[in-house]
This record gives structure tokens, sequence and C-alpha cells, in this order.
């Protein structure tokens, strides 16, 4: 492959060993606290309602490559919960996430089915131990005629000719099964602070998902998550809502953290005539070594809508002129029978 192939395509493009053992790596949101199906299989049906439907939307780089471009959709609930003994309960959900990276169209689409169990364990303050796994089905493709190289270089015109041919593969596509498992601990330790602790590890088997047909092994990933709320006051209707992700892939880190601060115009109701909350957010986060970006999150009764933008600080700001990317998220959280169901009315995570 000649050395005038866009640098982007060098990240992107799943390599083997014959390219230095190289390892293929995860898309990620930088809203990863809106996305916590993807982070830990854990967190499925976790939360304050009946049912939890959202997706998110990132597009990155726009001004060094074609966008990279991510979008998710999932949908997640608890089940079996008024027959199970005190506040223990299983949980279901569904993710569909796709990733389309760059010039080269290489684009992943995963299904995934993710189940969990959470009991109730006691203590003086609320304690909640969730068990999660998921398993899914994923195809990759790749379309790289669009790709111009070094070796179709005119001299007599000082330029791109498509007359000269390539010798490289033009595309290839690859499918493979990918499971994760993870732990989630929710716990509150006083009335204003309220926690959540996770770990989890993907790609429990390493799958392979070359496009070539050579190796390229989908490196275990682990993560550690917490998730806060902290009420500033007894009184107060401020909150902070302060988040941490780490996670390593192979020999990559990925290093998430800041903090909301979160106003509620009007408070959830526990009793009759329910509706959730009505409040706005605003945040600040860093990524390590990556960019600088800005959260702003807006709740009215079921649904939420959230956007983030990126200040790109690595290495590529040269090229792409501080512009890293823009999210956004949309949420439906629902609950019914409210008013019938003790368990649905105590609040218990985040």
């Amino acid at each position: 492959m000649g050395v005038a192939t866009p640098i982007l395509f060098i990240f992107s493009l799943p390599c083997g060993e014959g390219w230095g053992g190289v390892y293929a790596q995860d898309a990620h949101y930088s809203q990863f606290f809106y996305s916590p199906l993807l982070i830990n299989p854990a967190n499925t049906g976790v939360f304050n309602g009946d049912i939890r439907v959202a997706t998110l939307y990132r597009m990155q780089w726009f001004t060094v490559t074609n966008p990279y471009k991510t979008a998710s959709l999932s949908l997640d609930a608890p089940v079996f919960r008024s027959k199970m003994r005190r506040n223990d309960f299983f949980s279901a959900g569904f993710s569909v996430i796709n990733d389309n990276q760059g010039s080269v169209n290489l684009v992943t689409n995963s299904y995934n089915v993710l189940f969990s169990f959470t009991k109730y364990i006691g203590g003086k303050k609320s304690n909640y131990l969730s068990f999660g796994y998921s398993a899914g089905y994923a195809m990759k493709t790749a379309g790289m005629g669009s790709l111009k190289y070094d070796s179709q270089y005119d001299p007599n015109t000082g330029g791109y000719s498509s007359a000269y041919g390539v010798n490289e593969q033009s595309g290839g596509s690859a499918v493979f099964v990918d499971m994760s498992t993870g732990l989630l601990w929710n716990f509150s330790s006083d009335r204003k602070w309220r926690n959540s602790l996770g770990f989890s590890i993907h790609h429990l088997t390493s799958p392979n998902v070359s496009i070539l047909g050579r190796t390229d092994k989908l490196l275990r990933k682990y993560s550690f998550q917490w998730n806060a709320v902290y009420k500033l006051g007894t009184n107060s209707n401020a909150e902070l809502l302060p988040a941490l992700l780490i996670s390593r892939q192979g020999g990559s880190w990925l290093i998430n953290g800041g903090t909301d601060i979160k106003y509620i115009l009007q408070e959830r109701s526990r009793y009759t005539n329910y509706h959730n909350e009505r409040s706005m957010s605003v945040g600040l986060f860093y990524r390590f070594r990556d960019a600088a970006y800005v959260n702003l999150r807006l709740d009215f009764e079921d649904f939420a809508f959230a956007a983030a933008y990126d200040i790109n600080i690595s290495g590529l700001t040269p090229a792409s002129k501080t512009i890293g990317g823009f999210e956004v998220m949309l949420q439906y959280r629902g609950a019914f029978g409210f008013n019938q169901n003790t368990k649905r009315a105590s609040v218990r995570f985040l």
C-alpha cells in the first residue's frame, strides 16, 4: 500500500499480524453516561421506571476526512419485577449499533441482546448488586474503491490518474459473534449521595474481525465506571452528577471524566399523577489526551434530550482545527402502574 494513503484510513482499517500487530478498537461516545448498555450489560434495566428507549448519534473529524459516524438505538426494561421477592428483579434489553469510519466506508453493524439480574443486598443504606451478560451478532464491511494511492501518481501531470492500476484488495467483509459481561453496585451512602460502580469485560472470546482473511483479533476490553448524584443541600434543587469511565483495550487507554450540574425545575412525583422530573443540566468533561467537551441536557416528563460538542486537543489538532465531534441523545423513560407498585416508587438508581 502506498505511503500516500490517508493516515486516518491506516488508523481505521483493522490490521493483522502482517501489519505490525495493530488490532481493532471499539467506537465510543463522549456522552458515555447516556449509553449505559454499551458500557456494561449489568446496566440493563437498572433505572427508575418500567421502560427505557434511547438513541445516540455522533459525528466527528468532519474537517479532516469524510466524517466518522456512530449511531445506536437501545431498549431495556425490568421484567418479572412484581413476581420477585423483595426488590430483586430480572431485566432484558436489545441494542443496535452502526459505526461508519471515514473514507474507506468501514462499516460495523452489531445487534445485541442483554440480560441482567439485580439483587437487593440491604445494609444500613440501600445496596443493589447487578450481574449482566450480552451476546451479539456483528457484520463488518469495507469498500476501498474511493481511495487513492501513491502508485497512481502520474509524473507527466504531477497529479492523480485513475489510469494507473493498484494491486490492493478492493474490499471485504466479516461476520462474528461477540459477548460481554459485567457487575454493577448501586448504593446510597446518605441522603445526599447516590453512587453506581461498575466493572465490565467486553469481547470475551476475542473474535477474529478481519475483512482481509487474516488475523485481526478484537481484543478484550476492561472497563470501570463510576456515576454519582450529590445533592447540594437538603432543600436544594441543584445536584452534581460526576462521572468517570476508564477502559483498557490492548495497549490503548480511554479515560473520560467530568461532571454535570443539574437544576431541578419540578421534582419527580412519587405518588399520584406520575411524572418524571423537569430539569436542565450542563457539564464539562475531559477525555485524556484527546478532547475537552461540554454537555447540555434537558428533561421534560418522560423525555430527555442532550447534546455534546468536542474540542479536539490531541496531535490531530493541526488538521482538525480543534473541531472534534458532535453528539445528540434522545431518551424516553416511562413507568406504568406506578401508583400500584411500591417497588417502582422508591428512588434507588441514578
